[in-house]
């Protein structure tokens, strides 16, 4: 077994259990539209966290022909896998007994805090480029130009609870995922 292949396996069960949250709320959700109140800023961040957890598993791809991945590499892939999930998991509403399925109050009782669990995603993501980079994986380092990009509609969303911002913010961070997937793994190969 290559060391791809032994970090991967690994990491797919958070990506799994991070991809679960999502599309368990997002079932939730659906099933309860009838007394849902719905928020685009919150589903806009859901929306962001997935596209974020498709577009890290692909960059994952970039290890494969790795003969050895050294230890500092292993922990900070695994920190963006660990904020990855964090992301995902505090976007998600958990409709609890007794929650409501009132997604403009969650927006504003948790945004700030899956916001900020993406920021620190971002960083760690940031990071975890360079790190790569001297690794030898060159292609994480001409990343880093959307990813840095990233880092401004994340900060000014965690700093204003201005509504036009918080749909711009998000709607910007899928336009800078979908761009990050399209130029840098438009085909596995």
């Amino acid at each position: 077994m290559k060391s791809f292949e032994f970090l991967i396996l690994f990491f797919s069960f958070a990506f799994a259990l991070a991809l679960t949250h999502l599309l368990f709320a997002a079932t939730r959700m659906i099933r309860h539209r009838r007394t849902l109140i719905f928020s685009w800023p919150h589903a806009l961040w859901m929306a962001t966290a997935l596209m974020l957890l498709l577009g890290n598993w692909l960059s994952l791809f970039d290890f494969r022909a790795k003969e050895s991945i050294d230890l500092p590499t292993v922990f900070m892939l695994f920190a963006v896998v660990i904020m990855l999930y964090f992301a995902c998991a505090l976007v998600s509403p958990d409709f609890e007994e007794g929650e409501t399925y009132d997604m403009t109050a969650f927006h504003e009782r948790e945004g700030r805090t899956y916001i900020g669990a993406l920021l620190v995603l971002v960083l760690v993501s940031f990071a975890a480029n360079i790190d790569a980079t001297h690794e030898g994986v060159a292609a994480w380092g001409a990343e880093n130009t959307l990813v840095g990009l990233m880092i401004v509609p994340t900060v000014l969303a965690l700093v204003t609870r201005n509504r036009f911002a918080q749909i711009l913010c998000p709607l910007a961070l899928l336009g800078l995922s979908l761009a990050f997937m399209v130029i840098f793994y438009p085909v596995l190969d």
